[in-house]
């Protein structure tokens, strides 16, 4: 009987746990499957915000980094050039672009891009929290500390490993 309840509050937390993972699939028109995470604001400022998540291609298996920057009361530019992230270890993190764009969402002005991460970043973003993140915008260089949701992509990759 122990084995039983045991099983089943086993089993319950499992499933608690990946719910809270809030996957969301999209089958893109070119028959792409991804796999993402809305964004988690890491970074608040006064002028904007920056948010990050984690995109899998599941067709081509490559992994990528969200990142959205919100701007407040400022126009907006488009993301440019590198991102650069510092986590909790000692290794910091350079990403290319491979697309950015600037869009309406919810009636506000967003700056999105998306950077591929290669396997080293990937096991470093998995295994430790974030310290700072930095990306070019337009000409300037914005970031900061991260204030908030330091594990969120530590959180998006586990949810990724176990769905």
């Amino acid at each position: 009987m122990k084995n039983i309840r045991l099983s089943v509050i086993l089993l319950l937390l499992y499933q608690f746990g990946m719910a809270q993972c809030e996957i969301k699939t999209t089958e893109r028109p070119d028959g792409n499957i991804i796999k993402y995470f809305n964004p988690k604001p890491v970074v608040r400022q006064s002028d904007y915000e920056i948010g990050v998540s984690v995109y899998k291609n599941i067709t081509t298996d490559v992994e990528m980094l969200n990142v959205s920057v919100l701007f407040k009361g400022e126009k907006p530019k488009k993301l440019t050039g590198n991102l650069v992230i510092q986590t909790t270890n000692t290794k910091g993190i350079s990403l290319k672009p491979l697309m950015t764009e600037l869009i309406k969402m919810n009636g506000r002005d967003v700056a999105i891009g998306l950077y591929e991460i290669d396997k080293i970043s990937a096991t470093e973003l998995s295994h430790h929290d974030l310290k700072s993140v930095f990306v070019t915008v337009g000409q300037s260089l914005v970031g900061a500390t991260v204030t908030e949701n330091v594990g969120v992509l530590r959180f998006n990759f586990g949810c990724l490993k176990n769905n």
